[in-house]
């Protein structure tokens, strides 16, 4: 598979297969997060890769939490569903984090730098054979002190995104879509 085919063919999953990921494919993947293009002035990126499964299940169970009570109508019809799960029962989420920023214009950096190592590791993960989904609901757990303790997640940083694969239960092709939103100057 070329670049192009993977771009073209990825898709956001949200149903995934009880089977590990092969550390070989976890680590691929977030050295591909680390090459992104980004701002080093703004400050550094930093990806922390979860496949314990308590872990993961204290992720989804904490979102979940603070969904209920964020206030958000969205996201409190989303986890009023008892079968809802923020990171959709995923193998492995990679959080993202980044420096906290020194001012407005930084964090903004900041968030694009972490959008673009998310984008990253998305292509990788259909490279590999693995499905992905962008998330940024489950950063709301590490609003929990025990929960940034659990992966050593330093107060000196920000969670921007959540970045979950694995087998793919999934197997349709991706949607065809119409480019009507593409406009070409020459």
């Amino acid at each position: 598979m070329n670049t192009i085919e993977a771009l073209m063919t990825r898709k956001s999953v949200r149903s995934y297969l009880e089977k590990a990921v092969e550390d070989e494919k976890i680590r691929r993947i977030v050295e591909a997060a680390e090459m992104a293009s980004g701002s080093p002035m703004s400050g550094k990126r930093y990806f922390t890769a979860i496949s314990n499964k308590a872990i993961l299940k204290r992720l989804a169970e904490n979102t979940k939490e603070i969904m209920q009570k964020s206030g958000n109508p969205m996201l409190e019809k989303l986890s009023a569903n008892p079968a809802y799960n923020p990171i959709y029962n995923a193998p492995v989420a990679v959080v993202i984090t980044t420096d906290k920023p020194a001012d407005e214009q930084a964090a903004a950096m900041l968030t694009a730098n972490a959008a673009c190592a998310g984008e990253n590791m998305l292509i990788a993960a259909r490279e590999l054979g693995l499905g992905s989904c962008y998330l940024v609901s489950p950063t709301l757990a590490f609003m929990k002190p025990d929960m940034r303790k659990a992966v050593n997640m330093s107060e000196s940083t920000v969670p921007q995104a959540v970045i979950v694969f694995g087998y793919s239960k999934d197997t349709s092709p991706h949607a065809a879509k119409e480019f009507e939103n593409i406009t070409y100057i020459k």
